[in-house]
């Protein structure tokens, strides 16, 4: 970005993507962009209209993970502005310092820069000469027509990327992954890893937050068991469960092989683990005999879809578990 001879104008780097109406690409500086946007047209204090509509501790996030260590944004920001055209000579597309934008997506980026010294440049889809109806319209139809990531394929990538410091959700990630690949394992290729695979009923999405929650809390009282220790841990252990009902196992009108009996079952394990001198020593009949202290009655249908949410699922563990240690 430059300065013009024409008085607070700046000169950006822009591709025209777009005539009738006007359409670029453009590279705009962080602080510049908050001294030149609204979060809503209507708002005539731009900095309050922020403040009331992103979240904070969000914006605060990505200030720290990515301006902070000078990463760049994988995606453009969306601004859009009633101005019909601005001057652009091939290179460089002119702003005067009037010039004012609507945020129409990604107003959590670029309220981020707020909360960091380092300052970003960021890359922007500007639309030209919209109308307040447009805008509002031009905001719907992106905001509506996102696809949320299946949460699966988030802890896909996970084990993928391997973010730093995060070592038991890599370990999670990768635990659902040795279920799916081990010919011993009862769930050998029948965990959704993705999210995509519409047939497959069990989901990495409602597996792996359990298992990561499983990791954090047994490592602080059996810090010698490693990935192999867990990984066989939960063969074992899902071994035994498949033997309540061998036949039904991989059918959804299965007591047992649902999401949420499987998730409230993981916290089961996770009881089973902590209160054993050596759960790495724990075998699948041990497992077994634990197990067939649960009720299949207390498990009905109507009990299963009647707990909803993450409420629901400690409301089934609850009951397993008194039925185990009783």
């Amino acid at each position: 970005m430059t300065k013009t001879k024409q008085q607070n104008e700046i000169a950006a780097p822009a591709l025209l993507l777009q005539h009738n109406p006007f359409v670029y690409v453009v590279v705009l500086p962080g602080k510049w962009l908050l001294t030149h946007t609204t979060p809503s047209w209507r708002l005539q204090d731009p900095i309050a209209g922020f403040q009331r509509i992103v979240n904070e501790a969000r914006s605060r996030a990505i200030a720290r993970t990515v301006l902070d260590n000078e990463r760049t944004f994988p995606n453009a920001i969306t601004l859009a502005s009633n101005v019909k055209t601005l001057n652009f000579d091939g290179r460089n597309l002119t702003l005067p310092d009037k010039t004012k934008f609507l945020v129409v997506d990604g107003q959590h980026r670029l309220w981020a820069q707020n909360f960091s010294n380092k300052e970003a440049n960021y890359a922007c889809i500007v639309h030209l000469d919209k109308s307040e109806k447009e805008m509002a319209e031009l905001f719907l139809e992106i905001n509506d027509n996102q696809k949320r990531v299946p949460s699966s394929l988030r802890w896909d990538l996970v084990r993928l990327v391997q973010p730093n410091g995060d070592e038991s959700a890599i370990m999670a990630s990768e635990l659902v992954f040795e279920l799916v690949e081990r010919k011993d394992s009862p769930f050998y290729y029948a965990i959704d890893l993705t999210g995509e695979q519409k047939d497959v009923s069990i989901k990495q999405g409602s597996l792996a937050p359990e298992i990561k929650t499983l990791i954090t809390k047994t490592k602080k009282a059996h810090s010698d068991l490693g990935f192999e220790a867990y990984a066989g841990l939960l063969i074992r252990f899902f071994t035994a469960v498949k033997s309540l009902d061998t036949k039904g196992w991989g059918d959804t009108d299965s007591t047992f092989y649902k999401a949420r009996i499987l998730r409230a079952l993981l916290r089961v394990l996770t009881e089973l683990i902590l209160k054993s001198p050596a759960p790495a020593m724990i075998s699948t009949p041990e497992f077994l005999a634990t197990l067939r202290k649960i009720d299949p009655l207390t498990l009905t249908p109507e009990v299963v879809r009647a707990a909803q949410g993450t409420a629901g699922v400690t409301d089934l563990f609850q009951a397993m578990l008194k039925q185990v240690v009783a």
